[in-house]
């Protein structure tokens, strides 16, 4: 009597693991279903303005890069000393001036140093005057030593090179000289599935087909809610799985105690 209760519980678990598998093997997983543009890689679009490209697009995760253009700027200050056209360079500006004025300056010991016929050291007078001394004795003031220097005025609206930039006066006081020129530079921008990314002010969800193939959807709700249904999904599949579990090691330790020998 006790082997044939065994027996029916054991099958009863028997069917039930057989029928959580039959319900296991037929169901479909609910899959991202929302509408959107595709994008392969090469592809280019245009958000908001601002052109993208999509460089990668594979194994569910895509690249775009776009260019960003900025707006630079740098100050000249009055009586400061530039780099400019490979030497150095002092800025003069005045009250009033819509300019400025670079002027050349020279590297003293070098140039004394490169000339054989003046010694390699600066002197100055009792009345202040700095002066360059010759081989022979005689010697010359040191404004009168040097080469006339080169200078350079700029007025606003100018374009000067400066730091391999081509800048454009923007505006001249008596304190300084502002200069402002645009930058460009390639900026990146990574989607993966799931990711919620604005572009041109509009809030798009990233999903893929086929795993070279991104779709950008408006439709970010939706997503949601067949994500959530994915979700719904896999918590019934892993309680099938313990269901399955449970019925043959019920029916197993049932059948190891019911069909235990009998002493005796």
């Amino acid at each position: 009597m006790q082997r044939r209760w065994a027996a029916i519980y054991i099958a009863f678990f028997l069917v039930m693991a057989a029928s959580s598998y039959s319900v296991m093997a037929v169901a479909e997983e609910p899959t991202i279903d929302v509408e959107g543009d595709t994008f392969q890689q090469g592809d280019t679009v245009e958000f908001g303005g601002t052109t993208y490209t999509f460089t990668e697009v594979s194994n569910g995760s895509a690249t775009a890069e776009y260019s960003q253009t900025s707006q630079g700027q740098t100050t000249f200050a009055n009586n400061s000393v530039v780099e400019y056209d490979g030497g150095e360079y002092n800025v003069t500006t005045a009250a009033g001036e819509q300019s400025f004025t670079l002027v050349e300056e020279f590297d003293v010991p070098t140039l004394l140093e490169n000339d054989p016929e003046v010694d390699n050291t600066t002197y100055t007078a009792d009345d202040g005057t700095e002066f360059v001394r010759y081989r022979n004795g005689t010697t010359q003031p040191v404004d009168e030593y040097l080469p006339e220097p080169n200078r350079e005025s700029f007025a606003v609206g100018d374009t000067i090179q400066h730091a391999n930039t081509s800048k454009t006066v923007d505006n001249v006081t008596a304190s300084e000289a502002v200069l402002t020129w645009e930058e460009t530079s390639t900026q990146s921008i990574e989607f993966a599935e799931g990711d919620t990314t604005e572009l041109g002010g509009t809030q798009y969800v990233s999903t893929f087909r086929g795993g070279d193939t991104l779709v950008l959807s408006t439709d970010v709700e939706g997503y949601q809610a067949d994500l959530d249904n994915q979700d719904y999904f896999d918590t019934r599949m892993s309680s099938l799985t313990y269901i399955i579990v449970y019925c043959f090691g019920a029916a197993f330790l049932l059948g190891a105690v019911a069909f235990l020998p009998h002493r005796g």
